[in-house]
């Protein structure tokens, strides 16, 4: 676009064999080498990341722990297949100690990896889309010394690994897009499979992967029901497999007992602030659930708003031991002191999930206004949550941080005695910007006519990263609450493209150019396609 230098390479897609020897085309591999402004990328990225991680672990010696954490280390610790939190993290945990038992060493791992990925991404979108010089020089600045990174990274937490495999299994999409092969799909497939596994917000990827395999290439149908194989049979088979240990160890067949939880507490946060107008129609099998939560809801009522525990979306009808899930948990198992916890938690799930959607049908409105609106706000600009304060604002570590790190105490400390973390605290505003500059970029990008501009397959790149960007709305705001450690995903790709289209709106506006030029089509992919 801006950058009129011929391309160094031209691969042609058409050349591309069906089974190929490569994961990635043989011309990328030489230009990503070859190219001066990659190379240049390339070594600022390893300086500037270990510069960053080397003032940052002198700042935190020792890494950030939130309740999640402890789940991890437990099971990772105990080697389990299935637990609470999906137990891809876990496995990476465990996995890592074989090397490597340190705080500091999980936390290198893991920002190597984001770093990475941010940069694989940046070179895939350079070479593929050619956004221009300065647009790419802007961007990968703004990526590379984002200090969000850094705290994110810090978690003992799937936070950072799972943005680390959606970024690489959004940018192997878009080669697959552009020169699929057996190999990249059977790595994309592999990607996909790791990416469910750390976190379930990946429920939607594979629809993405199939339509793209689908619709995406014009091969014969033997080729594509080949690709759809190699990409989604990873997915299918740990869905299998993780549905038949539940049975196996709860006697519940289920994938995810988490979701019926989930629909549980967010019922119930709408339903706080609801009179309870169908006390007689309750079903039979949610009166004694009920008569927990309308005398809970009811003491609540009696407490100033500012203190109410529920007074923003979060973690409390979830995890509270006060609240009426837990509640009604301790008073189903009360008289077995012998069944594992996760069994018992587990076999709550269908009467959760059951209760909160019936919740959700008698008051549809009054859930769209105190569920779906302020998780609609929040994701426009997501609370910091955890990523506020260090190690929750306590000074020491539970035994599964001991026994795992291997401290020699408990004593864990930050730079303030306060534990706050005042430089999280600008990216509410900061994300909320970018969303304004991304959907700003998009309409001015219409509107001065820049899809007309476009080749084929940047068209098909934009569409697909719009999609993208709708469906992690639509998903995340009906999932769960949002917080500002599930949005580094999204954060990437929309900094990626707000910059791109904006770059795109500010050249055609303000930079004159040649009459005879037509700046808007890569050289590169023009010739490709």
């Amino acid at each position: 676009m801006l950058n009129n230098e011929p391309p160094l390479f031209t691969p042609n897609v058409n050349q591309v064999m069906i089974f190929d020897k490569h994961v990635l085309p043989q011309a990328f591999k030489l230009w990503i080498w070859q190219d001066r402004e990659n190379r240049v990328m390339i070594i600022l990225s390893i300086i500037v990341s270990l510069l960053l991680f080397e003032v940052f672990r002198n700042i935190y010696p020792f890494p950030n722990f939130l309740p999640d954490s402890y789940s991890y280390l437990e099971a990772a610790y105990q080697n389990l297949n299935v637990n609470i939190w999906p137990v891809g993290y876990s496995k990476f945990l465990r996995f890592l100690s074989v090397f490597n038992h340190s705080g500091q060493g999980l936390f290198f791992v893991q920002y190597l990896l984001l770093q990475g990925s941010i940069l694989f991404f940046v070179l895939t979108i350079r070479y593929l889309i050619d956004p221009g010089k300065w647009t790419i020089r802007i961007l990968y600045g703004l990526l590379l010394i984002n200090p969000l990174w850094l705290y994110v990274c810090h978690f003992v937490s799937s936070d950072a690994v799972f943005a680390t495999f959606s970024l690489l299994w959004l940018t192997t999409l878009l080669w697959i897009m552009y020169a699929p092969g057996k190999d990249l799909l059977l790595v994309h497939g592999l990607i996909l499979f790791f990416v469910f596994s750390v976190r379930y917000n990946a429920l939607y990827y594979p629809l993405f992967s199939l339509l793209v395999i689908i619709f995406g290439n014009k091969v014969n149908l033997k080729t594509k029901l080949t690709w759809i194989g190699l990409g989604i049979l990873p997915v299918l088979l740990f869905i299998g497999y993780t549905t038949y240990t539940f049975k196996i160890k709860t006697n519940n067949l289920t994938f995810s007992p988490f979701g019926g939880w989930q629909i549980g507490s967010n019922a119930l946060y709408m339903y706080s602030h609801v009179s309870p107008k169908v006390k007689e129609k309750v079903p039979p099998g949610f009166r004694n659930l009920h008569a927990i939560v309308t005398h809970h809801i009811d003491s609540l009522s009696h407490v100033k708003i500012q203190n109410r525990p529920d007074n923003n979306l979060g973690f409390y009808y979830l995890w509270g031991d006060g609240a009426p899930l837990k509640k009604q948990l301790i008073k189903r198992w009360e008289k077995d002191s012998t069944t594992p916890y996760l069994k018992r938690w587990v076999s709550m799930s269908p009467l959760y999930g059951a209760y909160g959607s019936w919740l959700i049908r008698q008051y549809p409105v009054e859930y769209a206004r105190y569920y779906i609106w302020p998780n609609l706000i929040s994701y426009y600009a997501p609370p910091p949550e955890f990523l506020g304060m260090y190690n929750m604002g306590k000074d020491s570590v539970d035994a599964g941080a001991l026994i795992w790190f291997k401290y020699k105490t408990s004593k864990v400390h930050g730079p303030t005695k306060d534990k706050k973390i005042v430089v999280t605290a600008a990216f509410p505003i900061i994300l909320a910007l970018l969303n304004v500059l991304f959907i700003t970029g998009f309409i001015g990008f219409a509107f001065i006519g820049g899809f007309k501009k476009m080749t084929g397959f940047q068209k098909k790149v934009l569409y697909v990263l719009l999609l993208v960007w709708f469906a992690n709305l639509g998903f995340s705001v009906l999932a769960s609450p949002i917080v500002l450690r599930y949005q580094v995903f999204p954060f990437i790709f929309t900094l990626t493209f707000a910059c791109i289209l904006m770059g795109y709106v500010i050249r055609e506006s303000f930079v004159p150019s040649p009459k005879e030029e037509k700046p808007d089509i890569s050289p590169r992919i023009a010739s490709a396609l």
